[in-house]
């Protein structure tokens, strides 16, 4: 389509044609400022000779008196108000005027607006469903965080409850055993299973047994018979024999006598002078064996905790055991005043899985064992 030469724009409708061959150029009656009432009064031969006002510009300054056009142009003036020439704007420049290409982009541009708006809000929608969900979580967090410590602090009081049950029980059924009731009743059982051997002319024997000091512990000694009938024959195996064939040493019978020198417990007396200022006193104390803790526990832990239980001004001892053998646990001796020992003695005191006893100490013997 043809274009119009002041603006450049696409002509649609009414326009004016220069009549010069070498210009031929095409006006808008908008940009003539023509009106179309005005345009349709044009005849055909002035619409044929009219020029354009660049081709107007171009043409030498002169009188134009004697052109025949002179008389038609008076003529129209006389009939007509405005003329294409007159009404033309040269400085005015270009006129934009709507175009179905601006339109189409102001349209894509609303599109990507609205396009814009709407992921906008979407966003915001989202955002808000994602903090939402966080709150929740961490709600559920803390709420898992709390059931995980009563947990705790539940199995704690359950094997508690089952520890103090389970002694109750063991005290109800049995008196209390200590280490050196143990110690005593396994060596006393070693001791028995001992069988002498015959002599080469199968004469019984009277053997000796050891006959050391036996070592002092914090309970009664155990009950020991003076003897114990064992059988060695020669040949077929080991026997044992009653009490009532203890005299019947033809079929091989070996008669044993253990003997046990036990030495009465001295009645110790305890003083009573309270005015005695020069002379002091020691109290006396017992040691508690606490095994089963982290290898990496120090003196200086267990004697915080020892001193958190009982006191800062009570004095206590605390050592390591070094044990001969590689062992994946340490264990500790504690040293403490009697009266606070039962304190110590607690399952509440120690953490869980830990293992404690009274420890007793036993003294080496000095005498070599006689077979």
């Amino acid at each position: 389509m043809p274009s119009c030469g002041a603006c450049g724009s696409i002509i649609e409708d009414h326009f004016m044609e220069c009549s010069n061959g070498k210009c031929k150029k095409l006006y808008d009656i908008a940009c003539l400022e023509v009106t179309i009432d005005a345009f349709k009064s044009y005849t055909e031969e002035y619409k044929l000779s009219w020029v354009c006002p660049e081709c107007m510009c171009l043409m030498p300054k002169r009188g134009n008196t004697g052109t025949p056009l002179i008389v038609k142009t008076v003529a129209f003036r006389t009939t007509s108000n405005t003329t294409p020439v007159n009404n033309v704007n040269t400085k005015r420049g270009s006129q934009a005027s709507f175009s179905p290409t601006l339109s189409s982009d102001t349209m894509l541009l609303e599109e990507i607006r609205e396009f814009r708006a709407e992921m906008t809000a979407r966003m915001n929608s989202q955002a808000e469903a994602i903090t939402l969900l966080l709150n929740q979580f961490s709600q559920t967090r803390s709420d898992l965080d709390n059931i995980s410590k009563l947990m705790r602090v539940l199995e704690e009081k359950i094997c508690t409850t089952q520890t103090e049950d389970i002694l109750s029980n063991s005290a109800d059924k049995s008196p209390s055993a200590t280490y050196a009731n143990v110690v005593c009743e396994l060596n006393g059982s070693n001791n028995n299973k001992k069988v002498q051997k015959s002599s080469k002319n199968s004469t019984p024997e009277t053997q000796k047994v050891n006959k050391g000091g036996a070592t002092k512990t914090a309970v009664s000694p155990i009950p020991v018979t003076d003897s114990i009938i064992i059988t060695a024959p020669s040949k077929s195996g080991i026997h044992e024999q009653s009490k009532d064939d203890q005299g019947n040493t033809e079929a091989g019978w070996i008669t044993v006598n253990r003997k046990r020198n036990t030495r009465p417990l001295n009645n110790v007396a305890i003083g009573t002078n309270k005015e005695l200022k020069s002379i002091q006193v020691m109290e006396r104390k017992k040691h508690l064996h606490v095994w089963r803790l982290h290898p990496e526990t120090t003196i200086e832990a267990i004697t915080d905790h020892v001193k958190s239980v009982c006191g800062s001004d009570v004095q206590i001892k605390v050592d390591k055991v070094n044990h001969k053998t590689k062992r994946d646990y340490s264990s500790f001796i504690i040293g403490v005043p009697e009266i606070w020992f039962h304190k110590l003695h607690q399952p509440e005191i120690w953490p869980m899985n830990a293992e404690f006893n009274e420890w007793i100490w036993f003294r080496k013997s000095t005498k070599t064992r006689s077979n």
